[in-house]
This record gives C-alpha cells, sequence and structure tokens, in this order.
C-alpha cells in the first residue's frame, strides 16, 4: 500500500482532474443538468456520476482494495468485474511489400474496457504507479528514452518526439535508421517478468492490495459482447429501448443469476491457461487504465541497457510503446538489427512484426543529395549499391509517428491523410441524407459539426494538428508555446483540404437531391 501521506497527494491531485470530466450545465431552459466528458458505455454496472461516489471510491482504496462485507461481518477484497471485450476493426490502404502493390486490409485491435467502477480504480493506481515509474527512470538516468503514457513530459506530443528524431537523422547526415514493432505486446507480457520488473520498480515486494491489481491484469476474466449478442439472440436495433447495463442482456431475475448463467454458458473466459508451447501465462487487458503503465515497466531493464548500449557505441534509441526506433551508423545497422530482436525475444518472450521492420538508410544519391533508401528491400533483393538508373527504385520515407521524413523534407504520412479524407466524407453523406429526411424541417445543411471536425476552423481536430506540425512555433491547447517542423511541405499536403471539403458537399448534396426527386414526391434542394 501507498503511505498515508502519499495516498492523500495522489488522490487530491487525481481525483481532482478525474472531476474536469463531470460538468454541470444548464439547458436552454434554464435547468441545470449533468453532462459526461467522457466517453461512455454499457458494462456490467451502472454509469454513475463520480462526485456522488467519490468518497466511496476513496474509502476502498484507503482501505488497500478491501470493503466491508455486511453479510460476512468482515472486511473482504474488493471483486473486479470481468471486462467486456471488443474487436476494432480499422480499414487501412497500405503497400502490400510482398504482393508488389497498394491494397486494402483491416487491423483488428481487441479491445477490453473494465466496468465503470473497477476503471476509477484502476485509473487512481495507474496515476500513483506512473509517479513512482517516472521517479525510478529519471533516477536510474534514461528518462528520455520511453516516451508513451508519461505525465512529466513538458506538454511534448508526437510531433515533438519525430522531429527529435528526423533533427537526429539530419545531424547525423548519412546514417541508418531502423523501426521496429513488436507483435501483439500487450497480449504476449510474460506475468512473471512482469512481477519481476514491477517487484524492482517500486523497490520490494507488492503490497496485498498491488498483488491484488497484479492477479486482477493477469488472470483477467472477460466476456465478449457479439458473443452475448448471438448467444441469447439479440439485435440491439429491435429493442425498445438502450440496456443500461450489459446484464439486462442476460437471462436471469437477479444479478448473480445472470452471471451464473454466462459462466455456465461459458461466455466467461478467464486469462489463466499457459501458451502449449513455451508453458508461460502471458498477456495483460489493452484498454485498461493500467495496461499503459504495465507496458512501460516491463520494458524498464530493455530501455536502461539499450540507453547504456546506445552511449557507448554511439546508437540513438527510443521507445514509443511497442514502438522502437534506432538511428545508428549504416554499417552496423544489419547487426544491431538482429541483436535488437534477438534480445527481446529471447530476455523478454516478445516477437518483433518481420513486415513491420524498416530498416531505412540515408545516403547522398547520384546528384550527392540526402535522400531516404529502402535498406531492407536492397538486402531482400541482395543488391549492395544502387546507381543513377536505379536508385529511384529504391527510394522509401522514413516513417515514424504519423509523420516521413525523405531526407530532405516532412510530410504528414499519406495514410493519415487519406484516413481523414475518409472520414470527412463519410461525415458529409450521413449529414446530408439527415438533411434529406422527412424528419428534417430546415432548408440548409447544417455544417457546423462538419467544419468544427474536418477543417482548420476547429479549435482540436487533425487538422489543427497537422498544421500545428508544419509550423516553426505554435500554442498547444493550454496555451503553451511548443517547437513545430517547420515544414512548408506539410502546408501544401494541407493547402486544397477546404476546397476538397466544399466540393465533396455540393457533389454529395447533388446526388442526394436527384436521389430524392427520382424517387417521386416534392422535394427542395438544400442549399449549402
Amino acid at each position: 500500500m501507498l503511505t498515508k501521506q502519499e495516498f492523500e497527494e495522489y488522490w487530491n491531485v487525481w481525483s481532482q482532474h478525474e472531476e474536469t470530466n463531470y460538468k454541470l450545465i444548464k439547458d436552454k431552459s434554464g435547468v441545470e443538468r449533468r453532462k459526461y466528458l467522457k466517453k461512455g458505455y454499457t458494462h456490467f454496472d451502472h454509469k454513475f456520476w463520480f462526485p456522488d461516489r467519490k468518497d466511496e471510491l476513496k474509502e476502498v482504496l484507503e482501505n488497500g482494495l478491501k470493503v466491508y462485507s455486511k453479510k460476512n461481518r468482515q472486511m473482504e477484497w474488493w471483486s473486479f468485474r470481468p471486462f467486456l471485450k471488443v474487436l476494432l476493426k480499422t480499414p487501412r490502404y497500405k503497400y502490400q511489400e510482398a504482393e508488389g502493390h497498394y491494397d486494402l486490409e483491416t487491423k483488428i485491435r481487441p479491445i477490453c474496457f473494465a466496468s465503470h467502477f473497477d476503471s476509477l480504480i484502476f485509473g487512481f493506481y495507474a496515476f500513483a504507479l506512473t509517479k513512482k515509474y517516472e521517479a525510478y527512470i529519471k533516477k536510474e538516468g534514461f528518462e528520455e528514452i520511453p516516451l508513451a503514457y508519461r505525465s512529466n513530459l513538458g506538454g511534448k506530443c508526437n510531433i515533438q518526439f519525430a522531429k527529435e528524431v528526423i533533427d537526429e537523422i539530419k545531424i547525423r547526415g548519412a546514417c541508418s535508421a531502423i523501426a521496429l514493432d513488436i507483435k501483439g505486446y500487450f497480449d504476449h507480457i510474460d506475468h512473471v517478468k512482469l512481477k519481476e520488473k514491477w517487484t524492482k520498480m517500486i523497490g520490494g515486494k507488492l503490497p496485498p492490495d498491488q498483488y491484488k491489481l497484479f492477479k486482477a491484469l493477469t488472470e483477467y476474466s472477460y466476456v465478449n459482447k457479439n458473443s452475448i449478442l448471438k448467444k441469447y439472440h439479440i439485435d440491439l436495433s429491435e429493442l425498445d429501448h438502450s440496456p443500461s447495463t450489459i446484464l439486462e442482456l442476460v437471462p436471469g431475475s437477479q444479478d448473480y443469476e445472470k452471471y451464473q448463467k454466462l459462466r455456465s454458458d461459458k461466455l466467461i473466459v478467464t486469462n489463466n491457461k499457459p501458451q502449449k508451447e513455451s508453458g508461460r501465462f502471458l498477456g495483460i487487458p489493452q484498454g485498461s487504465g493500467m495496461s499503459a503503465i504495465l507496458s512501460n515497466i516491463y520494458l524498464i531493464d530493455f530501455d536502461k541497457d539499450m540507453y547504456e548500449r546506445g552511449r557507448q557505441n554511439g546508437f540513438f534509441y527510443r521507445r514509443y510503446c511497442d514502438d522502437i526506433i534506432i538511428i545508428c551508423d549504416s554499417e552496423v545497422a544489419d547487426q544491431l538489427q538482429k541483436e535488437i530482436i534477438d534480445k527481446i525475444d529471447d530476455e523478454y518472450y516478445l516477437k518483433i512484426q518481420d513486415k513491420k521492420v524498416e530498416l531505412t538508410e540515408f545516403r547522398p544519391n547520384s546528384k550527392n543529395i540526402i535522400r531516404a533508401f529502402n535498406k531492407k528491400k536492397q538486402n531482400h533483393k541482395g543488391i549492395l549499391s544502387t546507381n543513377v538508373n536505379t536508385e529511384k527504385m529504391y527510394y522509401k520515407s522514413f516513417q515514424y509517428l504519423g509523420f516521413e521524413y525523405n531526407g530532405q523534407n516532412i510530410y504528414i504520412r499519406p495514410s493519415s491523410l487519406s484516413r481523414y479524407f475518409r472520414k470527412m466524407k463519410g461525415r458529409i453523406i450521413k449529414t446530408i441524407v439527415m438533411s434529406y429526411s422527412d424528419k428534417s424541417k430546415s432548408d440548409s445543411i447544417w455544417k457546423k459539426q462538419i467544419f468544427e471536425r474536418y477543417s482548420h476552423l476547429g479549435n482540436r481536430n487533425f487538422l489543427t494538428y497537422a498544421y500545428n506540425s508544419s509550423k516553426e512555433l505554435y500554442k498547444n491547447k493550454k496555451g503553451e508555446m511548443k517547437i513545430g517542423m517547420n515544414s512548408p511541405s506539410i502546408r501544401k499536403q494541407l493547402s486544397r483540404h477546404f476546397d476538397i471539403l466544399k466540393q465533396t458537399l455540393n457533389a454529395k448534396n447533388d446526388q442526394r437531391f436527384s436521389h430524392k426527386k427520382l424517387k417521386g414526391g416534392t422535394v427542395k434542394k438544400k442549399n449549402v
């Protein structure tokens, strides 16, 4: 457990920050209403107003995750509810190196949502452990290495992280960049190794409450939402009202009966079986409030070792969660890449995705201009060098945290721009369809939300982030001045976004009007 002084200090800061997600506002009639700023989701417990249950939560945390049982008349461990697992599918149009062409692929990420009360417990401990972690890496001297899930980075974001790496490449001139991606990182965290690193970080044996957390996040149970719908033949679109909890969808009159039903129908899955090949127990739930800090804790020794090796051998190393980047001399790049892949496999039981391994060499081209070459492709084809006739075949920009660098210019990654335009088009279509519905009473298409989300007129969206990155200096959301990429190339990429938005609006408006007119009846074209 935390000391009383530590607990009060962490609780005061964390709870005050949490309360900012719950606002009291007045509607048009002057009635005060509650507004949740956090994303809501249906789970095994009801959504609740944090200020109403803040004291209850504090008591659970003060007691080291123990609560008084009226039935048994004693203190008992807090019982964590199963996670709710959903599969998030993200379509991506990417170059398929094996096939030699661009194609659409779907990235599937399993995300586990904790129940509403459990998520606050995880959130508090994540805050406390992050403070411990940050103190540890500062004391050990490698606080600049891990970039993700930190609270003491001085307002830096991906713009500054990517700029630091690109600046390192610019300073070195001729060099190589090794980019590695850990395959299924959260699903392959070894439980014994995690406990070892967690214990090392806090400087002693896990206290009972943290051991309880360790068990809850390694031997976690979950229910797949789609499995419930399929098992009990539920079509959410046919329900009279949205369920307030997942348990409403499960047969039974009492909650304990519903949980028993889920168990008997084998819908509650527990992560407590060893891997067949290795016999190891692996995996933590991606999406819990604690998963981020645990992913950093797991690699504390790897980060320290790579940092020290980099200082001794002259290479630059950074890690952003499961993304690893090394900038080094080109003559050692192949060997260094192999050593790192072997090390993270042998010592941490993690695999590097071969298709995500990127080896980019920066060197002068035939015109003596530094360009980025696809060294991985050259190695695969056995090409030792290029000339004026072949070099363009091996040009490939270095990619990092949403940006590209070709040796001369910095760009927003094209796939990020494609995703932005795809989402913009989808939002426009949905807005226009709604404006032509029978319930619509306006003669105009409501464009405010489109402009706020998908143009430079919004305050916080992809476009404002991209424009900020293109500047030499910009203000972040806290009003602090930050250093940008100072990239005319990014500004050129974004220059026509508003014209494209307006053209898409007009085109989709014409299409919808024509469609409604063909169906018959009186229809008036909407104003754009």
